[in-house]
């Protein structure tokens, strides 16, 4: 019997670190996603969940990225933006988070400077990405600026809508496995 708890424990472990990779650029609730898919099928059966489980949670996986590139790009599209500099705001936001994730380190919250850097700096990277790519497609320096701001405020917002719904699948997950049936 305590090797189930100590499975659930993982599994929810396991959960809960594929939400926080969202904060990073990485698709964390599709991760998410693949973890409640074995679990379906390797789980201990008392703790199984089915098929429609697993269809609530693709379709939430789909809205939070409907969300996250739905900001981003109605944001920065409203006021002209081009392909190149939503191309170069994605990458930017990716190096942004990744990096505002160490420099959160020395915010004095466990784990919270870490998110709070992760968010901040996915939409600094993104401002700074989109400007380029506005330079690079020809645009003025204000124009481009503009669209960066642009593109940082959507990824702020489109972020942490893609969080909210990380976390409803966790624990929409983890009720599920109690609940199964």
């Amino acid at each position: 019997m305590i090797l189930i708890y100590i499975w659930l424990t993982l599994f929810i472990v396991i959960l809960v670190l594929f939400w926080t990779t969202n904060l990073l650029g990485v698709p964390g609730n599709w991760l998410l996603l693949a973890a409640a898919l074995v679990w379906m099928f390797i789980g201990p059966s008392d703790f199984r969940f089915g098929w429609f489980a697993i269809i609530m949670l693709l379709l939430l996986a789909g809205l939070g990225e409907l969300i996250e590139f739905g900001a981003s790009v109605v944001s920065t599209k409203r006021l002209g933006g081009t392909n190149r500099g939503a191309t170069c705001s994605l990458v930017g936001s990716i190096v942004g988070g990744i990096a505002g994730a160490f420099l959160g380190i020395p915010i004095p919250i466990p784990l919270i400077g870490m998110v709070i850097g992760s968010i901040l700096f996915a939409g600094i990277g993104a401002w700074i990405g989109a400007t380029i790519g506005e330079r690079w497609a020809g645009k003025s320096v204000q124009e481009s600026v503009q669209i960066g701001g642009a593109a940082f405020l959507g990824r702020i917002l489109g972020t942490v809508g893609k969080v909210v719904i990380g976390l409803v699948m966790v624990v929409f997950t983890v009720v599920s496995m109690f609940y199964s049936g």
